[in-house]
């Protein structure tokens, strides 16, 4: 299995750490403030990023850009597919519900408690996928049905079948091994005219 991509946006180097650990599946990528999530979001295209929106935590960073609310709408602007786990500190509430409110998926509490970050991430990485699966369906980029494919494969199997029997429809149904009444049937469902 291909490891899931995971962004993991706050300056805490201990983190990153602490997310692998809970999400062993994952290749996980950090980085330290806005600007390297950027970054990291436009080289690596992960379908969810887990953002620490503390304020302060960010706006302080070395690496820094902009508080983490900015982050948010900075990265969905650039990728508005991506899902966003707000990482908030349980004690801020109102700032997990401005987050959720700039198109936060998930919020996540903080300190971290792994069970429950492995069960968000999941959850944001089942959504990705059936958000890519409806964009391609509705694109017409859908693999065929199997109804699709198999109806391809008896309409060949018909006309093979006519060209090597020269047109002679019992012969045809012997080559398939179907009835007469079976055969006329399947040349009026596929619009074969066998004169």
């Amino acid at each position: 299995m291909v490891p899931r991509t995971l962004l993991v946006v706050d300056d805490d180097p201990t983190l990153e750490g602490r997310v692998q650990d809970a999400l062993p599946v994952c290749r996980i990528v950090a980085a330290g403030g806005v600007a390297d999530a950027l970054e990291a979001v436009r080289a690596h295209r992960p379908p969810v990023v887990a953002l620490s929106v503390d304020l302060a935590q960010l706006a302080e960073s070395p690496n820094g850009g902009g508080d983490g609310l900015d982050a948010l709408s900075l990265i969905l602007g650039e990728a508005p597919s991506i899902k966003v786990i707000a990482l908030a500190p349980y004690d801020q509430r109102v700032l997990a519900v401005r987050a959720v409110a700039r198109g936060a998926h998930e919020v996540c509490g903080k300190p971290i408690d792994a069970q429950e970050l492995a069960g968000v991430v999941q959850r944001a990485f089942q959504r990705a996928d059936l958000e890519l699966e409806g964009r391609r369906l509705a694109t017409g980029d859908a693999p065929p049905t199997l109804r699709v494919l198999r109806d391809e494969t008896e309409r060949r199997a018909l006309l093979d079948s006519l060209a090597r029997s020269g047109g002679n429809l019992s012969a045809t149904a012997r080559l398939l091994g179907v009835s007469r009444p079976t055969l006329y049937s399947l040349l009026r469902q596929h619009g074969i005219r066998a004169d």
